[in-house]
């Protein structure tokens, strides 16, 4: 009942503004646009982002160790959360009785293993222990929530680390966000290509938009990235101003496109009219059209 109600207080715009740790059925629950929201639609009609932002996605591996590894970095604990499964033998009688005593007893919180804990608190030694992320990590505020509206459609945002309140300085103010990566994939070259292959500018430009909206000036977007596998490499990257703004015009073109589509009636299709397919330069060159 006190999320519903607070959920219907957001979707009011009665309590816009930034919130500290927002449980996640609270912050998914509202009207608002996610990055995660946008992304989509810029990909897909918008019937089909809207399908897509309704149906909850059932986690992965990859996903929950993602989630258990950056409670680990920011907040150092993770039995609020997670909670380590019994190593016991399910296909006999009281390895079963002893795991349906420990699933009947975890409640809100997530079953791990004891090797998915043993690689999250690796990661987050790995990363408390690099005196560039250690200098964020510090001086961060852990997943805050923000909501608004930008051009008339209400947003939400949550950057992992909000620093906004630190004063001007060479990085500061700034929002920070943590992403865990396979072996390799935390090299910078990597991370170019994902960033911009899976629209991560969008987070970026959303949530300095909406940290902007409410009334704090951020000036820096860094990300924290961290390799799941040994030795766990960390690398800490600052977005140049160029691609900072360059991702805030992304996102208001994301923005525009989605108040369009709903102006239009919400079609269930790209578009009316008969399209032409064009083909970009370097593809007419390797075709030798």
């Amino acid at each position: 009942m006190k999320n519903k109600y607070l959920s219907n207080l957001l979707n009011s715009r009665e309590y816009e503004g930034i919130y500290d740790v927002m449980d996640n059925e609270l912050y998914h629950s509202t009207k608002h646009q996610s990055a995660t929201n946008l992304r989509d639609f810029m990909g897909w009609c918008g019937e089909g982002a809207m399908e897509n932002k309704t149906n909850s996605k059932k986690q992965t591996k990859e996903m929950l160790e993602g989630d258990l590894i950056h409670h680990k970095i920011e907040f150092k604990e993770h039995e609020s959360k997670f909670a380590v499964a019994p190593d016991v033998d399910r296909r006999t009688t009281d390895g079963k009785a002893k795991f349906a005593e420990f699933e009947a007893g975890l409640g809100h919180r997530k079953a791990i293993t004891e090797a998915q804990l043993i690689m999250a608190n690796d990661c987050m030694d790995r990363v408390w222990s690099d005196s560039d992320a250690r200098l964020f990590l510090e001086n961060g505020k852990m997943e805050r929530s923000g909501f608004c509206e930008i051009m008339g459609v209400p947003v939400k945002a949550r950057p992992d680390i909000d620093c906004s309140h630190v004063p001007h300085s060479e990085n500061f103010p700034c929002l920070v966000d943590i992403k865990t990566r396979k072996n390799g994939f935390a090299h910078e070259d990597k991370w170019l290509k994902d960033f911009f292959k899976e629209k991560v500018y969008l987070q970026v430009g959303l949530q300095i938009l909406v940290w902007r909206q409410i009334g704090y000036q951020v000036e820096e977007y860094v990300h924290i990235l961290v390799e799941r596998g040994n030795p766990h490499c960390v690398n800490v990257i600052k977005l140049p101003k160029s691609w900072i703004n360059a991702s805030i015009l992304q996102t208001h073109y994301a923005i525009e496109k989605w108040k369009s589509w709903l102006e239009s009636g919400s079609p269930k299709s790209y578009g009316a009219g008969i399209k032409t397919l064009a083909f970009p330069d370097w593809m007419e060159m390797k075709l030798a059209i």
